[in-house]
């Protein structure tokens, strides 16, 4: 049985996430959350441009899936998810302005992307860089364990850890499972 489009993982519809709403990014959402994450760590210490995150959110991927993060009809954050990857989906970027922090919104979009992900493999991936402590904790208790640090990746004075959430996969019949799953 082959599963609806709207079914499958990471489909480019909204999705709730308590307080908050994912939906699919449009170009202004890019314009707007390039321009805020240019100016915050971590992507302006690792030299992240405007003008490259902007395209970055908005060049043609049919395996990059790029979602608004909704608070009260604003715009706030931003989740892209790579799948396939490597036995399981990518999560690139995890991003949320400073007064939509503390309420569960990153918490959540992590558990939303677990669960899109397990429909298709048993791991979720993400990296995050050594020098940001508070992403290291906050990705620790989401359930994240270290699995390698990629010296030089991106700058010469920062390391990027790969993390790994080991996922239940979801039931579903074999066709389907394997169908997500090539990589």
């Amino acid at each position: 049985m082959t599963a609806l489009i709207e079914d499958a993982p990471f489909a480019g519809t909204t999705h709730p996430l308590g307080v908050a709403l994912l939906r699919p990014l449009r170009s202004d959402d890019a314009l707007d959350l390039g321009r805020y994450c240019a100016g915050i760590d971590p992507y302006r210490r690792l030299g992240q441009s405007e003008a490259g995150l902007v395209t970055y959110l908005t060049r043609e991927d049919p395996c990059l899936f790029r979602f608004a993060i909704e608070l009260s009809g604003a715009t706030v954050g931003l989740v892209a998810v790579r799948s396939p990857w490597l036995r399981g989906p990518f999560l690139e970027m995890l991003a949320l302005k400073e007064d939509a922090r503390g309420q569960g919104i990153a918490a959540r979009s992590i558990d939303w992307v677990a669960a899109q992900s397990a429909m298709v493999a048993g791991n979720l991936w993400t990296t995050v860089s050594d020098f940001n402590v508070t992403a290291r904790a906050f990705y620790k208790r989401q359930g994240f364990q270290k699995v390698s640090e990629l010296p030089e990746l991106i700058t010469r004075d920062a390391s990027e850890i790969l993390l790994r959430r080991k996922l239940s996969v979801a039931l579903r019949p074999p066709a389907a499972r394997s169908a997500g799953s090539a990589l």
